[in-house]
């Protein structure tokens, strides 16, 4: 009698088992396809950890100029489509861009730019006024302003310079280059 019950309650716990194995199976292969990626990736989160990008992070544009040979850095306001993206995601979305810092509080992109940047400026004498031409390549210039710098109180030296042309970099300098005429 002893052994009959044994068995029996053996059969019994195995016969349980096998269920509960079948309907792990079945609930698996009955899952819609959404869950068992959803599933799936739960899974890999928890055994991966990679830095994101917190909100509170600092972004900086680097654009190498070739043609001048000059880098300008711009501190820019972090767009929201940067939170929580990781560095690979960052290298899919902006491609052109390489990516030269990375962790949860800064990033710096950096880009090569085959042209000369925006801060070459180029003064001119106008007809009566001085002029404020850009370059755009080294002997390519576009007009931005005609000062209200009249070639009457020029001094002589100015006018012969202003006439070939005066070269500067930057707009602090540009700025002070305008003072000493006026």
């Amino acid at each position: 009698m002893r052994k009959i019950l044994l068995y029996g309650f053996l059969i019994f716990v195995f016969s349980i088992g096998t269920g509960f194995y079948y309907a792990s199976l079945w609930k698996k292969q009955n899952m819609p396809d959404e869950a068992k990626i959803v599933q799936e990736n739960k899974v890999k989160e928890t055994s991966i950890t990679e830095e994101k990008v917190a909100f509170d992070a600092e972004l900086a544009l680097k654009k190498y100029y070739n043609e001048c040979g000059h880098c300008l850095v711009n501190e820019v306001e972090l767009p929201t489509e940067f939170i929580n993206l990781t560095k690979d995601e960052i290298e899919d979305l902006y491609s052109e861009w390489k990516i030269e810092k990375f962790s949860d509080k800064e990033i710096v992109l950096a880009q090569n730019i085959d042209s000369m940047c925006d801060e070459h400026y180029v003064l001119r004498l106008g007809e009566s006024n001085v002029e404020i031409y850009q370059m755009e390549e080294f002997d390519d210039f576009r007009l931005l302003k005609t000062t209200n710098i009249s070639r009457e109180y020029l001094t002589e030296t100015d006018i012969v310079n202003l006439e070939e042309g005066i070269f500067v970099y930057g707009t602090r300098n540009l700025n002070s280059a305008l003072e000493d005429f006026e």
